[in-house]
């Protein structure tokens, strides 16, 4: 019998006793590796920045611009990185807890073993990422658009997904269990999910309304033209 495949995220592989790192050092393009991360870079720009090997601590990046940012084994802790641009991101064994990323803009990016856990990610921008290994735990993704991002097997355990669009989304293997589908857009585009029993009926009527299938228990009502 084959042997199933793991598909919980790897966590950060962080060295223990990490020292703090001066905020000047993090800049546009700079490579910032081994440290404790603190500090408030709100609307800076930081775009092609490299952290390797960081915890990032109660850091404010509200509104800065991070695109094509690369994280590879980094802790996010406390932090707010509402509005934050991630477009084109690189992610890798990277995890997010109890933090903002509200209105955060991360389309096009690359997720490989990523965790967001009690994070608010209300109407975020996923479009067209493509992810491995991705859980989302307790997370507020309400009006987040997924459309076109392609997240196998990933998971959305208690998570508020109301109004999120899921056109042309490709989650084969994905499951949703304790999560709020109500008000989901694209649902007709699910293929090889995983519900539980209460989501059931939720789903069924955001794919029914999606397809134009209408219930009408009058036989002889008149269909519209």
């Amino acid at each position: 019998m084959p042997r199933r495949r793991n598909e919980r995220p790897a966590p950060p592989r962080l060295p223990t006793d990490l020292p703090t790192e001066p905020t000047s050092h993090l800049i546009a393009g700079g490579y910032v590796n081994g440290c404790t991360i603190r500090g408030d870079f709100s609307n800076n720009h930081l775009e092609g920045l490299v952290l390797e090997d960081a915890h990032v601590v109660g850091c404010s990046f509200i509104a800065t611009d991070l695109r094509g940012v690369r994280m590879v084994d980094v802790f996010v802790e406390g932090s707010d990185l509402s509005g934050a641009d991630l477009e084109e991101a690189e992610l890798t064994r990277v995890t997010f807890t109890n933090s903002r990323m509200s209105s955060a803009s991360v389309p096009r990016s690359r997720m490989r073993d990523i965790s967001f856990e009690e994070v608010r990610l209300d109407d975020v921008n996923l479009r067209r990422s493509d992810g491995e290994r991705v859980v989302f735990d307790g997370v507020n993704l309400q009006r987040g658009d997924l459309h076109a991002a392609r997240l196998s097997s990933a998971r959305f355990f208690g998570c508020n997904l109301r109004g999120v669009d899921v056109s042309e989304a490709d989650l084969r293997g994905a499951r949703f269990h304790g999560s709020d589908l109500s008000e989901l857009k694209g649902g007709e585009y699910l293929r090889d999910i995983m519900i539980d029993s209460v989501q059931v009926l939720p789903l069924a009527l955001q794919v029914f309304a999606g397809l134009n299938i209408r219930i009408e228990d009058d036989r002889e009502m008149d269909c519209p033209e």
